[in-house]
């Protein structure tokens, strides 16, 4: 397993060749409008989220019958009539102040390159390492700061042809415009658009529905329990790891996390676990264990969470950022000496907690404290860099994400991964759970110190 040291992506320049560049632009007719952010946007100010999708095209005269370069911009045409803030721009009017979304249709960015090489030249399928040269991202610098009225992509493709007759379609959205679901909604949108059939589901671009209430209950500086403690403990703990950090990507069987759903069960309190619950607690105790804290400090899981389904009457179709991060705390000696089922029940207990009520006032207590939120996103943490919170365990569960149904009219994909550890912020201790072509199993990959992942060599 490869455990390398973050560093930067390096490839032979001279084999990549631009076949063709173009800014693709809603077919529909609007009026320019700057959309509001909500306060659930803005703590993602500079991040994006990239995503590749290899389609096995073979033989090479092949290609444009299972991804046609011409279907994808025609239909994607379309489909940003229906996703229009995807066709605008993250205009930055002056230092200091947060970008602001412009839909004016400008068009995203579509490239599509040819690199003289085979797959296995560029990236390892089985320990995929971030690499910005098949997400568009190294030609449009989407992170720089931008303080003109020209702004910034919140859409980039890329399309990349090798030359074993694999094709690549690289998607990179602004996180402040979009989540992962809202990201996926598009995507598969995309692709039902390219294959002639209408959209399942349209988009609800109204923003305000996830505004703060006139008149909250939440005090400007009182506690909010999702959210209380990250100000204080990220301003104190963040700090580049000593000795570096890496990736480590590893398949977990559908039997495997059935066995440690089983495993839980047994000692569990509550009737009910989600698989979810269950490996994220596994693999909480296991970092914990490999980073030899001592039994009296503290430790964290965070669990991103879509609260669409949680707010009252709110549609599933919403456009944007409607996830919230759960904190369970513990000791490390209650995690580790208890069982799996123990820890597991805590995840759960605490996500369960994830009312209408709790979010609503995280909205509330986060908009009251916009600026001190926004100034530690700008001034502690740079897209692109990485940061260790020797103390926490993220977890982001992805692997509902549709990513093998995305069919363009020629075939679906024969792998799908997530591109974005140099796209944004990252802190040790994150991973990220995909679905993979075998139904039921996932992809988790790993990103953590690297004595945390020497430690763990064989125990994933």
């Amino acid at each position: 397993m490869n455990s390398g040291t973050v560093k930067s992506t390096n490839s032979d320049l001279s084999k990549w060749t631009t076949i063709s560049t173009q800014l693709v632009k809603s077919e529909g007719k609007r009026e320019s409008e700057w959309i509001e952010w909500s306060i659930l946007d803005s703590i993602w100010h500079g991040l994006y989220s990239s995503y590749f999708l290899l389609y096995k095209c073979q033989p090479e005269a092949e290609m444009d019958n299972v991804l046609p370069i011409d279907r994808l911009t025609g239909s994607l045409g379309k489909a940003l009539e229906h996703f229009y803030p995807f066709a605008g721009r993250l205009i930055k009017p002056e230092k200091d102040k947060v970008a602001r979304l412009y839909c004016n249709n400008a068009g995203a960015p579509f490239t599509h390159k040819r690199f003289d090489g085979v797959v296995s030249d560029l990236m390892d399928v089985e320990q995929f390492e971030p690499n910005e040269l098949i997400s568009g991202l190294s030609d449009v610098h989407p992170a720089a700061e931008v303080f003109d009225a020209s702004g910034v992509p919140t859409l980039i493709i890329q399309v990349t042809d090798f030359k074993c007759g694999t094709r690549c379609l690289s998607t990179s959205w602004s996180h402040t415009v979009a989540d992962g679901f809202s990201g996926t909604h598009f995507l598969t949108s995309w692709a039902q658009i390219a294959r002639g059939e209408p959209i399942s589901l349209l988009p609800v671009h109204n923003r305000s529905l996830l505004m703060p209430r006139k008149s909250s209950r939440v005090l400007a500086g009182g506690p909010c329990r999702f959210y209380k403690n990250i100000i204080k403990e990220y301003r104190v703990q963040l700090a580049v790891p000593e000795g570096g950090a890496g990736y480590r990507t590893f398949k977990m069987s559908r039997s495997r996390m059935n066995e440690l759903k089983a495993e839980a069960l047994r000692d569990s309190q509550v009737g009910t676990l989600s698989t979810v619950h269950c490996v994220s607690a596994h693999l909480w105790r296991l970092i914990t264990e490999k980073r030899g804290h001592a039994p009296h400090e503290i430790t964290r899981f965070l669990t991103l969470v879509n609260c669409r389904s949680r707010l009252k009457d709110f549609p599933a179709g919403y456009f944007g950022n409607c996830i919230a991060n759960t904190i369970s705390a513990v000791t490390v000696g209650e995690l580790l000496s208890n069982s799996l089922g123990h820890a597991a029940t805590i995840i759960h207990n605490t996500i369960k907690e994830l009312s209408d009520d709790v979010i609503r006032d995280s909205v509330d207590w986060l908009s009251l404290n916009k600026f001190q939120w926004i100034f530690i996103r700008d001034d502690l943490f740079r897209p692109g860099d990485f940061s260790s919170n020797i103390h926490t365990v993220l977890g982001s569960w992805q692997h509902r994400f549709p990513f093998y149904e995305l069919d363009f009219g020629g075939g679906r994909p024969s792998l799908a991964g997530r591109n974005g550890f140099r796209t944004g912020v990252h802190s040790t201790g994150m991973f990220f759970a995909l679905p993979t072509s075998s139904e039921g199993d996932v992809s988790i990959s790993l990103f953590a110190e690297k004595y945390v992942l020497d430690r763990l060599e064989d125990e994933l």
